[in-house]
């Protein structure tokens, strides 16, 4: 991910990648060969010291998100740190408070927000085209695949959770964002773990996470949210990403099985009659995350994916995991 960000700075005409910071130095060495960058570290601390830098991309395992990320503010720095934004809501919180007290500009890297299509489907749920929207499910199914199985993704004192914090926290922040961003109230879910647990212990590696999540949300404004991920999960397609939203006017459709292209529809009822438009192309000609991110900084305007929806998603996320541990539904907390 690290190498993503840089070639998506590389993009923008006013950014100079100036340094690279990981613990492996070699690593960071190579890396900055790779892309003609001066400055390659292995020690945070040190990178916020020498490195001559305006803004930093926080690209680490999730349990750093929080320090990395006051310590870059508390330097002075523009942060955008990948998803999700932190363990926790708590720690979401106090990210949160640090962004306010320096007044620096921060962003989650929810990149799912850019894609072309997804700026359109958003475009037509505000135009009221499709109507009052009601209902939208959701999901990131993986057949069998489990990331960095052992290290830190599928041990929760470092992750946080398994898929739904890792895939989960896209397609819910990318839902409530074409809906219009609002605020959930209650939850009712389940997780399993079952397969991945199974997997681990026949590869002799540690895996205490969840594998497949499965949530109802529901939102101030009506919507109601189906969402659900996985790791490993017994059915058809090695991979499934799918994203729809249903309206009293219409509806919107984007589906991908096993890496392949997207399939993207729009529906529109008129005169009775549901009509279907497919599939839909849209040019390359938006700003990427990072080009966004930057160009807040330069023009002094706030990130579109800022601290407030990083909180807001936490707190989803924290009551999915509690209505799953429960076995009932829960309201999503709204303290601090």
């Amino acid at each position: 991910m690290g190498r993503y960000h840089i070639e998506r700075y590389r993009m923008h005409p006013g950014v100079k990648v100036q340094a690279v910071c990981d613990m492996d130095l070699q690593l960071a060495e190579r890396t900055a060969a790779d892309f003609g960058i001066s400055q390659a570290f292995s020690s945070f601390e040190e990178f916020l010291a020498k490195a001559d830098i305006q803004a930093v991309s926080i690209v680490v395992p999730n349990y750093l998100h929080k320090p990395f990320t006051l310590a870059a503010l508390d330097a002075g720095l523009h942060v955008l740190c990948e998803k999700p934004m932190a363990l926790d809501t708590a720690e979401a919180l106090e990210m949160q408070a640090a962004v306010r007290a320096t007044g620096r500009k921060f962003m989650i890297h929810f990149n799912q927000r850019f894609r072309p299509e997804h700026q359109y489907f958003r475009h037509i749920v505000e135009t009221g085209e499709l109507g009052q929207i009601y209902y939208a499910s959701a999901g990131w199914r993986r057949m069998r695949f489990i990331p960095g199985l052992g290290g830190w993704f599928t041990q929760k004192k470092f992750s946080g959770g398994g898929p739904l914090i890792d895939l989960g926290v896209h397609m819910l922040d990318l839902t409530r964002w074409i809906i219009g961003r609002p605020h959930a109230t209650r939850v009712s879910a389940s997780t399993f773990g079952q397969l991945g647990a199974q997997i681990g212990a026949a590869q002799g590696k540690t895996f205490d996470v969840e594998d497949l999540a499965s949530a109802l949300i529901r939102f101030d404004n009506g919507v109601t949210l189906h969402l659900e991920v996985s790791w490993a999960l017994n059915f058809e397609h090695r991979e499934k990403i799918y994203l729809e939203v249903s309206g009293t006017g219409g509806g919107l459709s984007s589906v991908s099985y096993d890496l392949k292209d997207k399939n993207i529809s729009v529906f529109r009822e008129s005169c009775g009659v549901l009509t279907r438009t497919e599939p839909l192309h849209f040019p390359h000609t938006f700003e990427n995350a990072q080009q966004h991110f930057v160009n807040c900084v330069l023009q002094d305007r706030e990130p579109d994916a800022g601290a407030e929806d990083g909180v807001e998603i936490m707190r989803i996320l924290d009551a999915v995991y509690e209505s799953a541990r429960l076995g009932r539904e829960v309201e999503v907390s709204r303290e601090g």
